[in-house]
């Protein structure tokens, strides 16, 4: 038997984050005996739009109670044939001006993770971006990987800067975005609404130059679509972050009087992104899984980013083969946005494509952790 627990952590209000750890934890029941940490300062609603069943919810006061029901499983099963797994990981591991704290963080679970080795539990983190990331909060990460059995980031920038950093182990896996709604029919939506779901920066600091391009390129983004349409548009401004909310009400109130407009004042959750999207054909988005979100019902995306330093997104696309979808918020250039508007068919069909040989390629990994 294998027993699998897995670190629900990640940032409730972000919808990108509940579509990784749903997708994650659909694929993972599949291995085994499944048990999430479902602390008591993760919101029910939350717990639901996860999808964990009650047999799967394991209720912990603190993050102690969590490591030592996962050591009560490990002695449990010592001297049995059965496993006992930790996956944990999901998300983005940078620096800011103050990560301190994280530093402390990566050197506790390193001490934890040793301890868990000592009773044969294999530790599994996956499905990451790494960087930028600081020298302290580099060699703590480096020491934290010494007790990790397998280590696995989402794009080959991250895998580069961690065998740079001394974490020879790191080895790639898709987003695991890509699993989510598996065997589900795709196609591109006939309806020409089109979708804006930005934020205001790149990491977490507000930037008034990357600010004023976004809304620059917009105007040029939506006023090539609507020549190339040759009709009125209509835009849905949504977001799926809580902290998007005030930059999408400048954006709505920039465009509500050049546009047909709509300005959705809720934050997008997964049980309801299928009304989000289900008349969208392009949605326009610095969001990754807003853009890898959308597509699943029907809306192209198109990734506006800054491509040299938005590396989460960028290596992402370019990993996968779909960097035709990035448009370089500081470029005025046309060709890129017209290239799109051109081929949007062809574009969204490579997309599915992309999606099916991903997937193939998250299910050998979990296939070689898990069994071997």
């Amino acid at each position: 038997m294998n027993y699998i627990f897995y670190q629900t952590k990640t940032k409730f209000s972000n919808t990108g984050d509940a579509l990784i750890n749903k997708a994650f934890i659909d694929i993972l029941r599949s291995y085994g005996n499944l048990k999430c940490n479902c602390s008591k300062d993760i919101s029910n609603k939350f717990i639901n739009e996860l999808g964990i069943r009650e047999s799967e919810k394991l209720i912990c006061d603190s993050e102690i109670s969590f490591s030592i029901a996962i050591l009560k499983k490990a002695i449990k099963t010592f001297f049995k044939k059965d496993k006992v797994f930790l996956f944990s990981g999901l998300g983005h591991i940078y620096s800011t001006k103050k990560d301190k704290s994280k530093i402390l963080k990566n050197i506790l679970a390193g001490f934890i993770f040793l301890i868990y080795r000592m009773f044969g539990i294999k530790i599994i983190r996956i499905g990451f971006t790494i960087g930028p990331i600081s020298k302290g909060l580099a060699i703590s990460e480096f020491f934290r990987s010494i007790f990790i059995s397998d280590y696995y980031v989402r794009d080959t920038q991250s895998l580069e800067l961690c065998h740079k950093i001394g974490i020879k182990k790191a080895k790639l896996c898709p987003d695991l975005s890509w699993v989510y709604l598996m065997n589900t029919n795709r196609e591109l939506n006939v309806k020409k609404d089109i979708a804006i779901n930005l934020k205001c920066s790149v990491l977490s600091e507000k930037d008034e130059n990357y600010i004023n391009n976004i809304i620059s390129r917009c105007e040029q983004i939506l006023n090539l679509i609507q020549k190339y349409y040759n009709e009125d548009i209509k835009i849905k401004f949504m977001y799926q972050v809580a902290d998007d909310k005030e930059f999408c009400i400048k954006l709505y109130n920039h465009f509500k009087d050049i546009y047909h407009c709509k300005y959705i004042d809720k934050q997008m959750d997964l049980s309801d992104a299928n009304k989000y999207f289900q008349n969208v054909s392009i949605n326009i988005s610095n969001r990754m899984h807003s853009l890898l979100l959308g597509y699943k019902y029907g809306a192209l995306p198109l990734a506006l980013v800054d491509i040299k330093n938005h590396i989460k997104i960028s290596q992402t696309f370019k990993d996968c083969k779909i960097d035709n979808l990035l448009v370089d918020v500081y470029s005025k250039d046309d060709k890129e946005i017209i290239y799109i508007l051109e081929n949007m068919q062809s574009e969204f069909d490579n997309l599915i494509e992309v999606e099916k040989l991903k997937q193939k390629e998250i299910k050998k990994v979990l296939d070689e952790v898990i069994n071997k």
